[in-house]
């Protein structure tokens, strides 16, 4: 028999029942039944799967994380004075100081002083006349110096010529002195006399000074820091992807519909409903309200998560989207701080037995730890 046909029969049967008990099933609205249902005809209760659509949604790839590095200090060299005396206060003495001084020093005034200036002579040579010139008359002048005067010459009686010959004068070299000044008495001025003498004498007198000695220094070359070591702490951000994910528009239901009904003659008064299966037992309970036969049909829905069954320590499928799921959940209850990549690693497994251990739930990925996250299954 078809499913069809068992909707259809627990449908004739609800409604003859409703006309049978006088009607008074238009008005009541206890119980599984077709809402105003009309005497007559037949109603199936159809499962109308859940709907989904799909939509992007941004996740975070990676979030975002502060992370600190060691920045190493930078060297460089400068020229430094350095000290090599420090500076210091010394009294120091002083000696005299001298100078040369050339002056001139009077041994002897000046005098005025009288003295007889004797008569000068001089002694002159001169030649004086001793005896004129004058004519003898000689006997055998020589031709020479017989007169040329015809009348200076004569010839004696006795025959000799005598000639008149003239006679130079006849002189004397006399020296004599003459006077030249007269003796006389003169006043003559007597300079004083002086000496040159060199001299020191003080300049300046010894004394006692203070002296400020200034510090010494050197230059050297010395490794000093430009930059020193530090630690940046700078926040990478997150990072994110688009993911695309469905979200349930409308859950699952039951509708009652209207259907064709079969040949009411073949039809008797309807079999008693079968009892109601345990509260908990998944799809398909409400089924037995209004279906009839041994058994009522399962239905499972068609996409989406589907219900949690009593069995919470069953081991459910691992996918990445429930890890994904799965790390979310436990990030928002602060037991996961690493990225939400779908991969069922060591630190995931961590934060998870973390999170089991504190609800006192079965290890592994069961149901039951899913229940307790808020995750569906895959």
């Amino acid at each position: 028999m078809g499913r069809s046909t068992l909707w259809a029969s627990a449908a004739l049967g609800v409604a003859l029942t409703a006309a049978s008990a006088g009607g008074a099933f238009a008005g009541s609205q206890s119980g599984d039944f077709p809402p105003n249902a009309v005497p007559g005809k037949c109603y199936e209760k159809v499962l109308i799967p859940p709907s989904y659509e799909s939509y992007n949604e941004e996740i975070i790839d990676r979030p975002s994380r502060v992370e600190t590095r060691v920045v190493p200090a930078v060297y460089g060299e400068e020229l430094r004075q350095v000290l090599v005396r420090e500076e210091r206060v010394e009294y120091i003495t002083l000696p005299a100081t001298y100078r040369t001084v050339t002056e001139t020093v009077i041994l002897k005034a000046a005098s005025v002083r009288t003295e007889t200036v004797p008569a000068t002579y001089e002694t002159i040579t001169e030649r004086v006349l001793v005896r004129e010139a004058h004519y003898e008359w000689r006997r055998g002048v020589p031709k020479d110096q017989r007169p040329t005067d015809p009348n200076h010459y004569k010839v004696l009686a006795t025959g000799e010529v005598l000639c008149l010959v003239e006679v130079p004068a006849e002189y004397s070299t006399v020296t004599r002195q003459i006077l030249r000044s007269p003796e006389r008495t003169v006043q003559i001025q007597v300079p004083a006399e002086t000496q040159v003498v060199t001299r020191q004498v003080i300049d300046q007198d010894a004394r006692v000074e203070k002296r400020v000695i200034p510090a010494e220094y050197r230059s050297v070359r010395v490794r000093v820091v430009i930059t020193q070591e530090r630690v940046e702490t700078f926040t990478i951000p997150a990072t994110y992807k688009t993911v695309t994910k469905q979200r349930m528009v409308s859950d699952t239901s039951f509708q009652w519909r209207e259907i064709v009904c079969a040949d009411k003659a073949s039809y008797s008064a309807p079999p008693p409903p079968p009892p109601r299966p345990p509260t908990g037992g998944g799809y398909g309970r409400d089924c037995y309200d209004s279906c009839s036969g041994p058994a009522a049909p399962a239905y499972a829905p068609t996409g989406g998560p589907r219900p949690y069954s009593d069995d919470g320590d069953r081991q459910v499928r691992v996918t990445p989207q429930l890890v994904r799921d799965m790390q979310s959940a436990l990030g928002l209850r602060g037991y996961y701080a690493g990225p939400r990549d779908g991969v069922l690693n060591a630190r995931t497994q961590a934060a998870l037995s973390r999170f089991q251990n504190d609800r006192r739930l079965a290890g592994g990925v069961t149901s039951e730890t899913l229940l307790a996250l808020g995750v569906g299954q895959p």
